[in-house]
Formats: C-alpha cells, structure tokens, sequence
C-alpha cells in the first residue's frame, strides 16, 4: 500500500500526463458520444489529423498495441489513465468504413474477401500471440483505404485473455460478437474468429455460395470447440483446403477405379462370357470434337465454369481467348467469339431489353476488353451485381514476343491492348463527379489512379479509356503462374450504380488442349 504522500505524487504525475497529451493537438469536432465515451477528430501541432478518446474504463492493454506496432491497427501516439477513465490519442486511418459496401451493395468479390481475410488472420495472429483479444470486428471497424488496404481500429473492447472464467463485461456488437461474450462462456481466440467469419460473409453478400463458404460456416459455429482453435489454423484452410479436398477426391476416385479394375478382371478370367454380355458404346460416340461445338457455345462453356468457381450468378464471368499466334505485319491478335459492336450500347445489352421496353432509371457501367462487353449478363437483373469479371488468355506465343525477360514483360505500346468502361445515365438527375478508380497488380509493379471525367447529364453517356500500354506482367513463363489483376471501381456522389465494380484478370499462358469443354 503505498502512503498519502505518494498518492498525492501519482496524483500529480497523472495530471502532468494528461495535460501533456491534452497539449498535443486540438480539437476540430466530435465523431461519436455515448455514455461510455466519447471520440473526436484534432490535429496535431504539424496539421495532422489525430483522433482522441476519453473514454469511461480502465485497464485496456494499450501499452501491448503501442509495443506489437502491426499496421493492421491505428498507432497508439499516447495514452494516460486517470480517475477512472482512459484518454488516448492515436493515428487517424482515412478511408472509408466497409459498411459503405454494404449500403451501396459492393459486395466483395470472392478474391477480395480470401485477400482480407489473409490480411486481418495476419495481424489478429500477432494480437493473439499478445494475449489480446479485440472483440468487436465488424464491417464498422474496418476501414479500406485508398488502394485497397483494410485496417481494423476501435479497441474500446479489447482486453487480455485470461483463464478460463466467463466475461463479466459484456461489450462488443450483438450479432457479430458470439454468445459467449455475453456470459455464456470465456472469450479466447475462436471469439475473434466467430465475429471475422460473420463480418466476411456479410461482405461477401446474401448470394454468396462459393469456395469460401465452407470456411465460413467453421468459424461462424456456435460451439466454440466447433470452430478453428486459431486463426493459423483458419488460414491453413483458405490457402490450401480447396487443394487438400481435391486431392482426398482424387484418392477416392482412384481407389473406386483400381478396385473396379480388379473386379472386371476377375469377371473376365472366371466369367469371360459376362464381359461379353455388356452393352458396349464406341468410343467415337461419347466425344465430343470441338468442331462439332459452335464457338459461342464453347465459350458459354467456360464462362458457366468460371461463374460456379467464383460464386456468381448463372451468367457471370467472361473468358477471352486470344488469337494462337504472335501478330505479325501490323495484324492485331483477336479475341475469340468476340465482335466490335455498332454502338456504344449494343455490344452490353442495353437494359431497355429486347422487347423496347423503356430504360431503367440508373447509372450503370459496362466493361470491356477488345470490344467485347463482360458484364452485359447483369443487364438482366433488377439490383446492382458488382462481382462480374473477365479472364484474359494470353499464349506464349504472344507474350513471349513483348519486351522484357523471364522477370517480367510489358503489354505492347498497342492501341488493341485497351480496357474501356462505357457509363449511362438513365436517371432524371446528374451524375456528380463520376471517377473510375483502377488498381493494377502485375507482381512486379502496382499501379493506383484514378481517372476523372466530368458531371453526367440526365441521357447522356461517357467513356473511360484505360491503355495498357508499358504496364509490367512479372515472369509470365513460370510455371503454374495464374496472372495478375485489373480491378475497376466507378464512383460518384448519391447515386447507386449497377456494375460499380469489376475485375479483369491476364492470364499468359498455353490454353489447355481440351479448352472447349473446359
């Protein structure tokens, strides 16, 4: 027990730290007030925007997250505890909360969401590690970036894990935080996997069915025994449990044919008259010859393939192949079962439909590549679907004559070698500041821009017109390489848009010899 005299010292020193970090910025306006607290944006003494929070608690393993440093989560500047209440000024994180997604149905492709859920397994592992558990991830408490990165913020709730005994604090958000965190039990690690599990398939949309669904329904189990015991675990299962269950299937498989193998000759050497007796099919008569496919049905083929992988809706991806051979004499290499349109509106279906009927009222985006639109299947559907893409076929004999080496090779300075997003304005009302916001991965360079075009009248359409020109595709001969990604994001001001967003993956390598019943 320490005396009177040094009460009053620690009494003191504790108003000394408060006034200090009070010092260090200034007020601008109040974010969020409730009776257990309250937040507000200041700047710093240099300009910078901070956030301060006095809030109504101790005992928040601060210290631990100014030490661990992992940019998942905002840094903690300073902090000081005093009468019963926390004070803390940390970094601003700019972005925009992923419940804008939600409200705008930007639903996460299924890509995006295996990359998040990466991301934020890497940074929880490192809590986790810490002994620290947020409880309460939610698509509030992420916020993405400019470019695309998430980061989780918001530790009001946060504490140490301890031994067993059950929550006496109930804080977090209902719905997204699981049962034992309201006395039902003790939160530990699966607590934090429960609520990452609810917020990803929130994000991914009510019609999401796909690859990712399984992980999902493990880590959103009520029984926490039921659940991944951690987060290493939940990413063991997303980078490599598709691969396992298609191995244990092909194991399965083979076994059934050896035995069955086994059996038929058995049958043939002490039953050979059996063998005889079964009805028999030519072998001629069970192939399938690409010649005897139209091309459209071909590649309606792929397309159905590529919608179940990704999770779609019957109707969704577009598979380009491009043309066998390297161009030669000025020829440009041509894509498949692809036609230039007669106009702008042709080639994406126009939503007016077949039957001339009028417009819808909306603001949507068609997509292309090489003249030839692939998102036109949303046309058919009466709410925004934002996870359509396209995947590019490049043979070697294309890309192997690009400048560059066995690091990387660059698309060709090439008027064919374009992107192009066609945007029309249907509604009664302006488009306000439309921008097309584009991410490039190439593996060996990232590229981030944003391409602006001015306000859309009431009938009136723009283009947006993406060069790929000198953009870098690292080591394009490795094998089992799987491309890189363009993705596409049109934004503007209050309005819903149908076909916000989209993502055009290249893809160079060899098309596979069965390529029209693939």
């Amino acid at each position: 027990m320490r005396n009177k005299k040094e009460q009053a010292q620690g009494g003191e020193n504790m108003d000394e730290a408060l006034t200090y970090l009070l010092g260090r910025f200034e007020k601008i306006r109040c974010l969020h007030k409730t009776p257990r607290g309250e937040v507000w944006l200041g700047a710093d003494a240099a300009g910078r925007p901070v956030i301060y929070k006095r809030l109504r608690r101790t005992g928040l393993p601060l210290a631990k997250l100014q030490a661990l440093a992992h940019p998942l989560w905002p840094e903690v500047y300073a902090f000081v505890e005093a009468a019963g209440e926390t004070h803390v000024l940390e970094e601003y994180v700019q972005g925009e909360p992923m419940t804008r997604r939600l409200e705008t149905g930007r639903y996460l492709t299924e890509r995006e969401a295996r990359t998040m859920l990466l991301a934020l397994a890497d940074g929880l592992a490192a809590l986790h590690g810490a002994g620290i558990l947020h409880r309460d991830i939610k698509p509030g408490n992420l916020i993405e970036q400019p470019g695309g990165t998430v980061r989780l913020i918001d530790f009001d709730a946060a504490r140490m894990m301890h031994g067993g005994a059950p929550d006496t604090t109930y804080l977090g958000t209902r719905g997204y935080a699981p049962p034992e965190q309201y006395g039902y039990g003790a939160t530990d690690a699966r607590s934090d996997i429960y609520a990452l599990g609810v917020t990803v398939r929130e994000l991914l949309g009510p019609a999401y069915h796909g690859s990712l669904a399984r992980v999902l329904d493990r880590a959103t189990e009520v029984d926490p025994k039921r659940r991944y015991p951690s987060v290493a675990a939940l990413v063991r299962d997303v980078r490599y449990g598709r691969r396992l269950r298609m191995a244990k299937g092909f194991a399965i498989a083979l076994t059934v044919f050896v035995f069955a193998a086994a059996y038929l000759f058995y049958l043939a050497q002490t039953h050979p008259g059996k063998i005889e007796e079964l009805e028999t099919t030519p072998v001629e008569e069970l192939v399938r010859h690409p010649e005897e496919l139209a091309p459209d049905t071909r590649r309606e083929d792929v397309r159905e393939t590529e919608r179940k992988k990704e999770g779609m809706p019957p109707g969704g991806t577009t598979v380009t192949e491009i043309g066998g051979g390297a161009p030669s004499d000025g020829a440009k290499p041509q894509a498949a079962g692809s036609a230039a349109p007669d106009d702008a509106n042709s080639a994406a279906g126009n939503s007016s439909g077949a039957s001339g009927a009028p417009p819808r009222e909306e603001i949507r985006a068609h997509y292309y590549f090489n003249d030839d639109c692939w998102n036109a299947w949303t046309d058919a559907f009466d709410y925004p679907v934002n996870n359509a893409s396209n995947t590019v076929y490049i043979p070697a004999g294309v890309w192997s004559t690009w400048a560059g080496d066995d690091t990387a090779r660059t698309f060709p300075d090439d008027a064919y070698w374009h992107v192009r997003v066609h945007v029309t304005n249907t509604t009664q009302e302006t488009f306000a500041a439309p921008v097309l916001h584009m991410e490039y991965d190439g593996g060996t360079q990232t590229v981030v821009q944003n391409y602006e075009a001015p306000p859309l009248a009431p009938g009136g359409s723009i283009d947006f017109d993406l060069p790929l020109a000198g953009l870098a595709i690292a080591d394009p001969g490795r094998e089992g390489y799987t491309g890189h990604d363009m993705t596409l994001e049109l934004r503007g001001i209050d309005h819903e848009i149908y076909g916000a967003r989209s993502t055009i993956s290249f893809v160079p390598r060899e098309m596979p010899a069965n390529f029209g019943n693939w």
